[in-house]
């Protein structure tokens, strides 16, 4: 691992054992877990900024899980179905889930948009849609789907993913975590068949 990378997954380290909202990402304490200097660390990440772009980056590109996509005893659309849920609201935390989901959406995109939160949404949003591709090809190439709907089938399944969780604020009364469940499930079913 480079030191860059030593020096992230110290800040990670820090956020994980940290109260939620109460973690110490300052040069110092990062630096003092990641075992360097501070200008060591200021050389990778001049910035505060810098450092927590960069972890919610890494944070991101770890997050989703490829679940039992590569088993090939289990149904298509189950694995499917798996791998996608991932993306939608809990009973648990549905409401928790989906301030997090529109106030990443309203920071990148709303009256005061912030730099930061674009490039953090986008890169979001490419880690989101090659998992669904290598999802998707990996059905391709078991005969599933034809490889030429690989494409057009991510986008649909994002922009499914992404319309449930729209619905899901507007009218939470209608937009269940069952009903978006199924709807998604519905949704897969007609992509594959």
């Amino acid at each position: 691992m480079s030191k860059r990378d030593d020096i992230i997954a110290a800040a990670i380290r820090l956020a994980e054992n940290s109260e939620p909202g109460q973690a110490n990402l300052s040069v110092r304490a990062v630096a003092q877990e990641a075992g360097v200097g501070a200008s060591t660390l200021r050389h990778y990440f001049p910035t505060q900024s810098d450092l927590h772009e960069a972890v919610a980056r890494k944070s991101i590109d770890t997050v989703i899980n490829d679940f039992s996509i590569a088993d090939s005893t289990i149904d298509p659309v189950d694995r499917l179905y798996e791998c996608c849920a991932q993306f939608l609201p809990t009973h648990e935390h549905r409401d928790i889930q989906l301030e997090v989901w529109f106030s990443m959406h309203l920071r990148a995109l709303g009256p005061e948009p912030r730099a930061v939160s674009r490039r953090l949404l986008e890169h979001g949003h490419t880690v989101t849609y090659d998992s669904m591709h290598q999802w998707l090809n990996r059905l391709a190439d078991e005969g599933h789907i034809a490889a030429d709907e690989v494409d057009p089938i991510a986008k649909a399944l994002f922009t499914t993913v992404d319309g449930i969780a729209l619905h899901s604020i507007i009218t939470p009364e209608t937009m269940t975590v069952d009903v978006a469940h199924a709807q998604l499930r519905w949704m897969i079913e007609k992509l594959l068949s």
